[in-house]
């Protein structure tokens, strides 16, 4: 084994360890009762509970926390695909002035600090009497997602020979049809792997949510947060919201892994 391969494996074993310590530290003080988790030095030896489990899921303000993510992330998702996927391919196919341009500035609003937005965002869905509601969520989760889809759904379709689609004019089929028979059921993959990487980014959001969001329509990240009060920390229960916030994000990860790695390696390798 050469020298090379040694230190990829390292560096390997490093990124898991990065990533999964604090996963397994969260799940691990989530089966902890308080005088375990406050004990001066790490106890790794100790009798599980589930009681803040039975806490969590006892609180029926929790559950509807999960119902609001599920609704925003698949409404946001749904959005962003309906308007982004017809805008890429536009931007892959059609002969538009200034296409380039145009793909530059949608990059942009990406790199816009959503800090710099939430302001803006807040006084205009207040004075349409929209703040707190779902709407208000789902299209501010949607300025984020919308230039993902646009620029992933966008090399996707670049990567589409033009012959498959000009066949298709030839046939009788207009623009739309080329797009919608052909184009799209080819990228399929791709616009999956989109779709996953939308839910996942809008599950985890936690400045609009806190900030457009209303009583009734708080999402998992502010739920979590709930735990953290002005004098004291429910580290048992909100580890334990934790978990319970990571385990659909994990099983949507493990469902949609074949999707995503044919995905984000579509067009990858050229023949």
């Amino acid at each position: 084994m050469n020298r090379w391969r040694v230190a990829s494996y390292a560096i390997v074993v490093v990124f898991l360890l990065v990533v999964l310590v604090p996963i397994a530290a969260v799940v691990v003080n989530s089966l902890k009762v308080p005088s375990d988790i406050f004990t001066p030095s790490l106890k790794l030896v100790f009798t599980p509970t589930l009681d803040n489990y039975a806490k969590v899921l006892g609180d029926l303000e929790f559950s509807s926390f999960l119902v609001n993510s599920t609704l925003v992330a698949l409404g946001s998702t749904a959005l962003s695909l309906a308007v982004g996927v017809p805008a890429a391919y536009a931007l892959a196919r059609l002969p538009i002035r200034g296409r380039e341009l145009w793909a530059g500035g949608i990059l942009f609003t990406r790199m816009v600090p959503a800090v710099a937005l939430v302001v803006p965002m807040y006084v205009i869905f207040q004075r349409a009497s929209l703040l707190g509601t779902y709407f208000a969520l789902i299209a501010a989760h949607t300025t984020f997602n919308l230039p993902i889809v646009i620029w992933m759904m966008r090399s996707f379709f670049e990567e589409l020979p033009p012959d498959l689609e000009e066949a298709a004019l030839v046939d009788g089929s207009g623009r739309f049809g080329a797009f919608w028979r052909v184009a799209l059921p080819l990228t399929a993959p791709g616009l999956a792997a989109t779709a996953v990487l939308c839910l996942l980014f809008s599950w985890n959001e936690f400045l609009f949510a806190l900030v457009l969001s209303g009583r009734d329509t708080q999402t998992v990240p502010i739920g979590v947060a709930s735990f953290i009060g002005t004098v004291s920390v429910d580290w048992g229960g909100s580890s334990a919201a934790a978990v319970l916030a990571l385990i659909p994000v994990f099983v949507l990860g493990l469902a949609a892994q074949r999707f995503l790695v044919r995905g984000l390696t579509f067009g990858a390798v050229k023949g």
